[in-house]
């Protein structure tokens, strides 16, 4: 019955059947220091790795991420991102990978919250490292795309934000 599919379409096969057991399964976990008064300015910083029309709400996306983080008190940066300014400065980076099946996509949505690590002691005072203050995300599948997925995973951020766990 199967053997017409061939190699790549029973790994397809797999593959979805796989994100089909999963559902949308979702995790998080958010630092308790992740706060305003401990963040000078934040960045959005979106990824998009979603291809053939999985993921078209990009700017919708990063407005909403932007606007929620201010309302609760975070300094928001709109340019670019072009580097740490200091110890301080976070970024939120969000990335959609997804791919379609068929008609409908599957995939993963992931948001991290990270900051740049610096050594004083040094003489030079470059930037070591970055530290992951949280994340959130989500795997989906059977979608006609993930823009709605993306915004319930910044609503899912933000509920980490306001009573964070770790």
């Amino acid at each position: 019955m199967l053997e017409h599919i061939g190699v790549n379409g029973m790994k397809k096969l797999l593959l979805t059947a796989s994100f089909l057991f999963l559902g949308t399964q979702a995790s998080s976990g958010i630092f308790k220091g992740f706060i305003p008064s401990n963040v000078s300015q934040l960045h959005i910083e979106m990824s998009d790795s979603a291809t053939e029309g999985c993921w078209t709400n990009i700017s919708e996306v990063k407005r909403y991420a932007e606007d929620k983080l201010e309302l609760e008190g975070f300094k928001i940066r709109r340019d670019k991102f072009e580097g740490y300014e200091d110890t301080h400065h976070f970024v939120v980076g969000i990335n959609v990978n997804a791919q379609r099946n068929g008609d409908l996509c599957f995939g993963a949505i992931k948001i991290d919250i990270s900051k740049a690590i610096r050594v004083e002691a040094l003489s030079s005072k470059n930037i070591i490292g970055y530290f992951s203050l949280g994340e959130t995300g989500s795997i989906f599948s059977g979608q006609e795309n993930v823009n709605r997925g993306a915004l319930e995973t910044i609503d899912q951020l933000m509920n980490e934000v306001k009573d964070p766990q770790w």
